[in-house]
This record gives C-alpha cells, sequence and structure tokens, in this order.
C-alpha cells in the first residue's frame, strides 16, 4: 500500500539499519539483497531523523526509536506485531497495531475493500 502511495510509510536511518540486521542475521540475507531491500523501501517512504531520547519501553530499549519515529514523521499507526508496542495501546495519539487490524480500520474508514 505504501509502494502504491495509498498510504505514507515513515521510516529512519535507526529503524533501517535494525531491519538491515534483522534481514541479514534472522533471515539469513546476503549484505547485498538486504541492501537491495533497504533501497526499495527507502523509495516509498518518507525518512525522518529522530534523537534516541525516548525511553517509553523498557522491556525492549529498541522499541523506543519505532515510536520516536513515528512522533517524528506524525504518524497515526505503528503497524506491528511486536508485544511491547501493542502493550502501549495509544501513545500521543499513535496507535500500534497488528496489520490485519489497520487494513480492517482502513476497510471501516473508507467504506470499500482495499
Amino acid at each position: 500500500m505504501a509502494r502504491d502511495r495509498r498510504i505514507q510509510s515513515i521510516t529512519c536511518q535507526e529503524i533501517l539499519n535494525e531491519f538491515s540486521e534483522k534481514l541479514i542475521q534472522k533471515f539469513t540475507l546476503s549484505e547485498e539483497r538486504a541492501e537491495e531491500i533497504i533501497q526499495e523501501v527507502r523509495q516509498f517512504s518518507r525518512i525522518v531523523r529522530i534523537n534516541q531520547e525516548l525511553a517509553l519501553v523498557s522491556a525492549d530499549p529498541d522499541d523506543d526509536m519505532i515510536i520516536e519515529c513515528a512522533i517524528a514523521g506524525k504518524a497515526t499507526h505503528i503497524i506491528t506485531g511486536d508485544k511491547h508496542l501493542l502493550l502501549l495501546v495509544e501513545y500521543q495519539n499513535i496507535q500500534p497495531v497488528k496489520a490485519k487490524d489497520f487494513l480492517d480500520f482502513l476497510t471501516r474508514n473508507n467504506n470499500h475493500q482495499l
């Protein structure tokens, strides 16, 4: 949907760095393939800067950058499967939601199927 410009994707360099690490370590992609994916994400995402000053998720401090990115980008939702983020329910009018719940939200608010 972000690729098609139906929603706006917001990210920051810190998230892209972590994403690249996960692609290489968890999914055993080559560094080259991970970089290709990161470049593709950059093409359809708005990149914001964060200060890494937020300390909200004590159980997983890396999640703080996700919230800070959402704040910097004036996001309404964080689409995630991360249990620590989902526990927040809402922070500064930003709602962490599972992908399916976000699609249901869009369907309800646009009165049509996606």
